[in-house]
C-alpha cells in the first residue's frame, strides 16, 4: 500500500486527530531492527551477541511485509537499527532499496549506524552512535573513534545528529564531546539517552542516581550556554526519577526475524524494568503527545526542521 505524501502540519494533525478525538492507538515511532549483525562489539549492546541467531537477520520480503502492516496502523516515522543496519542486504536488495521504499510510505525515515560505513544512504535523518572522544569511544566501541569522526567529517548528507548513551565511562565527559560536536559543520546536533541493562552479557556501565541527575545538571547548564543537546529540558529533568507519563503505545517494535510488538521498547528485546528506563526518544514521543512544548520543539527540530 502506498500513501499519497501529506504535508507534515496535516499529517500530524491527522495523527493527532486519530489519538486524541478518536481514540486510536496510532503508532508514532517503529523501531525496525533490521539485523544483529555489527561490525563493532560495543560494550553496552547486547545485540551484536545474537548475531548467530537463526533469524538474526531480515529478508527483504519480511522487511516488506512488516513496513505494509507499520504503514496499515498508521505509523509516521520510521527508525532502522541494529545490529549495524548499513550491513544489511538481501541478495541483490542493500538499506538503501529499504530506505527508498520506506520514504514512499512514511513521514520520515530515519537510520541509526555506529558511524563505521559510508553515510550515504538517502534517509531523512541520519543518527550516529558516538559515546565519548577517542579514549573513551575507542573503549566504548571497538576503537572506532577515528573511523567515524573520518566518515562524519567527509558526509554529504543534509541532516546527521549524534546519538550519546551516557553511561559511568563517559558521563564526565559531556561538556568536551558537546565541544566537539559543535565544532563539526556537517553535524546538527546530538541527543542523549542512558544506558539500559538488558542482564544479556553486555558490560553493566548503570549511573549510580547520584551520577545521572549530576549529569542531567550538567546537560541543562550545557544547553543554557549554547551547546547543540537537542533534548528538551523538560525531559531531561523527568529521567531524573523516571516519573514522566510514559505513552509507551506510541512505539511499535520490529525485529530481525519479522515479530512485532507493540509498546516498550524493551519488550520482546530484554527484561522491562521502568525504574532504569533510559530511552529519551520514547520519553520525547510521550511529552509530544501530551503537548508539552519542549518535547514538540526537540520533535520539529529532529524530525520536521530543513
Amino acid at each position: 500500500m502506498k500513501i499519497i505524501p501529506l504535508p507534515w502540519p496535516l499529517d500530524l494533525s491527522l495523527f493527532y486527530f486519530g489519538r486524541k478525538i478518536r481514540g486510536r492507538k496510532i503508532p508514532l515511532l517503529a523501531s525496525f531492527k533490521l539485523t544483529y549483525r555489527c561490525n563493532l562489539a560495543c560494550l553496552a549492546c547486547p545485540f551484536h551477541q545474537r548475531s548467530a541467531e537463526e533469524k538474526a537477520h531480515m529478508t527483504w520480503k519480511t522487511a516488506l511485509t512488516a513496513m505494509e502492516y507499520l504503514c496499515s496502523l498508521g505509523t509516521r516515522i520510521v527508525v532502522f537499527e541494529g545490529g549495524e543496519p548499513l550491513l544489511w542486504q538481501d541478495g541483490t536488495y542493500r538499506l538503501h532499496d529499504l530506505v527508498r521504499y520506506a520514504r514512499k510510505r512514511f513521514l520520515r525515515v530515519a537510520v541509526t549506524t555506529n558511524g563505521t560505513l559510508p553515510m550515504d544512504v538517502p534517509a531523512d535523518i541520519l543518527w550516529v552512535s558516538l559515546d565519548g572522544r577517542k579514549e573513551t569511544q575507542d573503549k566504548l566501541r571497538s576503537n572506532s573513534f577515528d573511523r567515524v569522526y573520518s566518515n562524519l567529517q567527509s558526509t554529504k548528507h543534509r541532516k546527521v545528529f549524534i546519538h550519546c548513551t551516557l553511561n559511568r565511562l563517559n558521563w564526565r565527559e559531556m561538556e568536551s564531546l558537546a565541544g566537539l560536536v559543535r565544532s563539526m559543520p556537517t553535524v546538527q546536533g546530538m541527543t542523549i539517552q542512558f544506558f539500559y541493562p538488558y542482564h544479556q552479557g553486555e558490560t553493566d556501565l548503570a549511573l549510580s542516581g547520584k551520577d545521572r541527575r549530576a549529569v542531567i545538571e550538567k546537560l541543562i547548564e550545557l544547553k543554557k550556554r549554547g551547546f547543540p543537546i537537542l533534548n528538551s529540558r523538560s525531559t531531561l529533568l523527568a529521567m531524573v526519577k523516571n516519573d514522566w507519563r510514559c505513552h509507551d503505545d506510541v512505539l511499535i517494535n520490529v525485529d530481525p526475524d519479522g515479530t512485532i510488538t507493540r509498546g516498550c521498547y524493551v519488550k520482546s528485546r530484554g527484561e522491562i524494568n521502568c525504574d532504569s528506563c533510559g530511552f529519551t526518544p520514547i520519553a520525547e514521543a510521550s511529552g509530544a503527545l501530551d503537548l508539552i512544548g519542549g518535547s514538540l520543539l526537540a520533535g520539529w527540530r529532529l524530525f520536521l526542521k530543513t
